[in-house]
This record gives structure tokens, sequence and C-alpha cells, in this order.
């Protein structure tokens, strides 16, 4: 399986978060570890900052969260039990989103976001994560750089008459200055 860039940036968001947060179970820890080294199983999972009810989600707490250790839940199963977490996202072979809870005193985690932002660009077919895009922090030149770079990417795009990537940046873009909107009312 060939290693992108989304999946390295996965890992060194995972090694970042294992050095830097304490999780309330263990069992967090071990999972994340696990992930890390699967080739398979990075290429499945997806960073969320808001949870998309449809998709199978394990969800893991730092210490300081106000929210509970460790659970996951798919469809209307939910599991709270470590052992049987542990061996159902191990054995996952679908698509997998995880939810980290930080403390929500404390200011949001710039790493978080900077993944969010890669895996919205990278994805095309992730219209169920568009909504992270409104939660994700972005300095005033950041925003620029980004809406400069998504421009570009929907004149290539147009160039090459490449219809979805069209419609992907555009999407991206168009929330991008609905932020603003949004923020006014």
């Amino acid at each position: 399986m060939l290693d992108t860039r989304l999946n390295f940036e996965k890992r060194d968001f995972i090694e970042y978060l294992l050095f830097h947060y304490q999780f309330k179970s263990r069992i967090s820890v071990w999972l994340l570890n696990f992930i890390k080294t699967n080739h398979a199983l990075i290429e499945k999972i997806h960073f969320v900052d808001q949870i998309v009810a449809e998709h199978p989600t394990l969800e893991m707490a730092v210490s300081d969260a106000s929210v509970i250790a460790i659970q996951y839940h798919e469809g209307e199963t939910l599991l709270m039990n470590t052992n049987e977490i542990f061996n159902q996202v191990i054995h996952h072979s679908q698509q997998l989103d995880i939810k980290i809870h930080f403390n929500h005193e404390a200011d949001r985690d710039s790493r978080l976001d900077h993944l969010l932002l890669q895996q919205l660009l990278a994805t095309q077919n992730g219209d169920a994560y568009l909504n992270d895009m409104y939660h994700i922090e972005l300095s005033h030149s950041t925003e620029q750089q980004l809406i400069h770079l998504l421009k570009s990417h929907i004149d290539l795009s147009l160039n090459l008459k490449d219809i979805q990537s069209f419609n992907h940046y555009t999407k991206i873009l168009n929330l991008i200055k609905l932020r603003h909107i949004t923020d006014e009312t």
C-alpha cells in the first residue's frame, strides 16, 4: 500500500497526541499506537471535529476532558467496554472516524485544525466532513493563502476538465466565504 502525504500527516498527529496529551483510558493509547503502525487502518481513519452520525466513530478523551473516556458507535450500536472497542477497531475494515475530546477550557489544538484542513483538501468524496470547516481556526493570512490555493486548484481543474475536483474545491471555497457570513449574523 502506498503511503500518501495525508497518511504521514495522520501518523504525525497521532505521535503528537501521544506525546502531548494524557488519555483517560490506556486502551486509547494502545489503539492510537496500533492505528499508527497499521498501514491499512491508517488509510481508513479520518479525524473529525464534528461527529457524522451515520459513520462508525471512535471517541477518545484526554484526561482533563469532561466526557467519557472511550466509546465506539456504529449505527445503533454503542460500545463502552474497552475490550469490545479494542477488538472492534483492530478488526475494522471500513472507514472509521476518530473524535478526540479535548478540554473545552483550553485553547483549540492547532495541529488538529491543520490535519482537518489537510483531510478536507485531500478527500474529494468527503462531503459529510465539510461541517468541520466551520470549526477550524484560521489566521487571516492562512485563510488568504488557502483561498489563493483553492482558486488555483479550481482553475487547474477547469483546464483539465475535472468536474469532480472543480466541485470539491468550489465547495470548500464557498464554505470559507460562508464562515464570514455566519460570523456576522
